[in-house]
């Protein structure tokens, strides 16, 4: 036995989009009016009038674009409502419009985004504060030139050159020397006979100190 199925017969009074299209005329609207007061293309308010909601966006889009039209143009609200619950009726049998996203799932993507910028923001931060405080701390250079190690002389005195950054406070041996804007350095050591040490430091406010040792014998 064959089954049958009971279709709903149309007819000029629940015509949705027969009505739509009658009232819009009736108003003396232009759909490009129309589509400019509700923010909805005219292409989809053209297939509401043709009964095309099969070009219509799927879902929640659809049913409120049909309520939207349909409120706008004064239709009758039990055909606006029974056209929606055709509608709800159809979209409980098809699988892509019926399928569920839970609000878990809709924030899911976005939380990652969020923890994966709030890490990397961590993590740069944290980053440049080890490279700031590292540069602070640091020592900062300092090349002698002259005297060489281990010098024998028979002067009394000697000159001590050398280069370290600028803004470094420079002792030589507890005494603080200046040096130039580019951290150049020249001044003279009196020696004595015997074994001298010249001791060279450079320290910058909350740096380490770079110490040098240079030892000169005089005969």
């Amino acid at each position: 036995m064959s089954k049958f199925s009971l279709k709903k017969i149309i007819t000029e009074e629940n015509d949705f989009g027969l009505l739509s299209h009658r009232l819009r005329l009736e108003k003396g609207l232009e759909m490009s009016f129309v589509s400019r007061k509700l923010g909805i293309k005219e292409e989809y308010l053209d297939a509401i009038e043709k009964n095309r909601l099969d070009l219509l966006p799927s879902g929640i889009y659809r049913k409120g674009f049909l309520k939207k039209y349909g409120e706008f143009l004064g239709l009758d609200k039990k055909v606006l409502a029974n056209k929606l619950s055709e509608l709800s009726s159809e979209e409980k049998d098809d699988p892509f419009i019926n399928k569920k996203i839970t609000k878990k799932h809709l924030i899911a993507f976005p939380k990652i985004i969020k923890t994966i910028l709030f890490s990397l923001a961590i993590l740069a931060c944290s980053l440049y504060l080890i490279f700031y405080v590292r540069k602070i701390v640091t020592p900062p250079e300092l090349k002698i030139i002259a005297p060489e190690n281990n010098l024998l002389t028979e002067d009394r005195s000697i000159e001590v050159i050398g280069e370290t950054e600028a803004e470094t406070e420079l002792k030589i041996n507890g005494e603080i020397i200046l040096s130039n804007h580019n951290g150049n350095f020249s001044q003279t050591i009196n020696l004595k006979s015997g074994l001298n040490n010249i001791i060279i430091s450079a320290k910058k406010k909350y740096s380490q100190e770079n110490i040098i040792i240079r030892q000169v014998l005089v005969e």
